[in-house]
């Protein structure tokens, strides 16, 4: 008779259970938010002089199903590493800066009326989506590598540059109703991509390369340029 030894139970059922972990870490103001080899589902919400890190769809926080609420935070590192991983922040102040890392996986970044010094956002290889609505950043850097992304800014004021850097792969790229205050490097990298401006400031130079591929550029609305503006490596089918 076939007989299973209990520790090898006890290690197929403690698989089975399980779930996605995020570990926080605290430096003075600073906050690090590092997930695990799971897809990780993580939110970074408002508190009291603070933030509160919350996990949702079964990711735990710190070992458990609770919030983990931070006071003083005013620098925010989250590095969730590979798997598909989902990130949303919103309604929070963050003086001095954001560093949103997101390894291999199709990841998607929410940022939502978050107010913060110089910003970078990046993801893996993968199919990943990144969605800024209604921020208020010194500079923001967004960088999501090989896979059919999709990259979208709504109502932002970016004091500084603002640069987007998608890789390989079929990528979209609006930017819609936002004020950037110094320069604008957009680059596409290989295979067929879009970009979308409409309703834009510029106040400095701007430089949108498509690389290779069939890319398009298209126009829209209210577009000012204050300084340079540099299109390359499209095909003729763009327009105002």
């Amino acid at each position: 008779m076939f007989r299973v030894r209990p520790w090898v139970l006890l290690v197929a059922l403690g698989a089975c259970v399980a779930r996605a972990n995020v570990v926080t870490t605290v430096s003075g103001s600073s906050l690090v938010v590092t997930g695990d080899s799971s897809p990780n589902a993580v939110a970074i919400e408002p508190a009291l002089d603070g933030v509160t890190v919350v996990g949702f769809d079964g990711t735990l926080v710190d070992g458990s199903s609770e919030g983990v609420t931070v006071p003083g935070v005013r620098r925010l590192t989250v590095k969730l590493g590979k798997g598909s991983d989902r990130l949303t922040l919103t309604h929070v102040m963050l003086p001095d800066g954001l560093d949103l890392r997101l390894g291999r996986g199709n990841d998607s970044v929410w940022l939502d009326d978050v107010d913060g010094g110089a910003s970078r956002i990046q993801t893996g290889n993968g199919h990943d989506a990144v969605s800024v609505f209604d921020v208020s950043l010194n500079r923001l850097s967004v960088q999501t590598s090989n896979g059919f992304d999709f990259v979208e800014l709504d109502r932002a004021w970016i004091s500084g540059d603002l640069d987007v850097d998608t890789g390989s792969d079929d990528d979209d790229v609006t930017i819609v109703a936002t004020h950037i205050g110094d320069d604008v490097h957009v680059e596409l990298g290989n295979d067929d991509d879009f970009v979308l401006l409409a309703d834009v400031a510029v106040d400095d130079d701007t430089e949108l390369d498509g690389e290779d591929g069939d890319d398009a550029a298209v126009f829209s609305g209210y577009i000012w340029f204050g300084d340079d503006l540099d299109i390359d490596g499209f095909s003729d089918d763009w327009w105002w």
